[in-house]
């Protein structure tokens, strides 16, 4: 239907053809993300790294908050963390996992930090238990450095100390606060960076209300030929197409075409002065947007504006079929009779005399 009466949706057409393909979700993390309770947190990940910060960037001029292993370690209030100090808290975990004691963890003991009770089984967010356990199996080959099938002592203390070596940036074996606290922003910045950079990702393909606004008074200048800042109906009929010609081939008939045209005219035109106005094409520019944004994210995709597009050419086949002429039916023939015994009737013969013959001539 598109190909036969191209304004199926008033001026988006032409919008929607230029738009690229939405852009692929980005994958997400990697385990661990959900973090045991402070007593008992997880050998450090295999790529040593900040910790990934989940707050917003503080506003400037704000503290930056300190890590709550800091917090854990430092009870005297000295403001630093030793790397002996950090290195025991770290280790916690370690020992908790290694329940027969032999300074090294089996794959079956390493993915008990990610079920009840090292990880609460109603904390907030959690993936389902056997993914967590899948991404677990993971992360072990990762810290299995030998791959000897053990996460050695040794191997979890490695990490833990490049995890230090992270926060420790004057590299005197200890971290003080305000080294923390550069850290923690620059994970926090860095990661406000890279969600920008999803969500503009994301977007990519998508189309904002005001883009959709904008486009449509653009094409709605076009139709103005006089630039009186008004559509007439003699300006917007154009939209049916040529009347005749070489270009209207394999098209509705122009009439068909002008009715259709015409009757989108009339549901922009509110007020039925004749005319369709800024305000009117803005307030259906508006409320075709609301109908077509079908996931309420304030953007139009391609999929949504397809759908659309699906849902208007519906309409206009409707349209169409009340336009077509109905068709009488054909009358039957009457039946002929038929002789007792099964055997055909025969012909019937004609009145008067043969043909060619004249009256009274037999």
């Amino acid at each position: 239907m598109n190909r036969m009466f191209r304004p199926t949706l008033f001026l988006t057409a032409a919008a929607c053809l230029a738009l690229p393909a939405a852009a692929q979700t980005p994958p997400t993390q990697a385990w661990p993300q959900n973090k045991p309770p402070a007593q008992a947190a997880p050998p450090a990940p295999a790529t040593p790294a900040t910790p990934p910060a989940t707050a917003a960037v503080p506003a400037p001029g704000a503290a930056i908050p300190l890590p709550q292993w800091f917090i854990d370690i430092d009870v005297d209030k000295k403001g630093e963390v030793t790397r002996a100090d950090f290195l025991k808290y770290r280790m916690k975990s370690f020992e908790s996992l290694d329940t027969n004691k032999d300074n090294k963890l089996s794959v079956e003991e390493f993915i008990k930090v990610v079920e009840p009770p090292v990880t609460p089984a109603d904390a907030p967010g959690l993936p389902p238990l056997e993914e967590r356990r899948s991404r677990a199996r993971a992360e072990f080959q990762n810290l299995d450095t030998n791959r000897d099938g053990f996460v050695e002592r040794a191997e979890a203390e490695a990490l833990v100390h490049a995890e230090f070596n992270n926060y420790d940036t004057d590299r005197d074996n200890k971290v003080t606060e305000p080294e923390v606290r550069l850290i923690i922003q620059r994970a926090m910045q860095r990661e406000a960076a890279e969600r920008q950079q999803a969500e503009a990702r994301r977007r990519q393909g998508m189309m904002a209300l005001n883009e959709f606004m904008d486009m449509q008074l653009r094409q709605g200048d076009e139709l103005d030929k006089n630039k009186d800042t008004k559509i007439s109906g003699a300006e917007y009929v154009v939209l049916a197409g040529p009347a005749d010609g070489p270009q209207a081939k394999n098209l509705l008939p122009f009439d068909m075409r002008k009715q259709i045209a015409m009757r989108k005219f009339a549901e922009i035109d509110t007020n039925k002065d004749g005319q369709i106005d800024r305000v009117e094409l803005t307030a259906y520019a508006l409320k075709l947007f609301g109908e077509m944004d079908l996931n309420k994210d304030r953007f139009i995709s391609e999929e949504e504006f397809k759908k659309a597009q699906e849902v208007e050419a519906a309409k206009i086949r409707a349209i169409v079929q009340t336009m077509m002429p109905a068709q009488q039916p054909a009358q039957p023939r009457p039946a002929q009779p038929q002789p007792r015994g099964g055997q055909p009737a025969p012909a019937p013969q004609p009145s008067g005399p043969p043909p060619g013959l004249p009256q009274g001539t037999r």
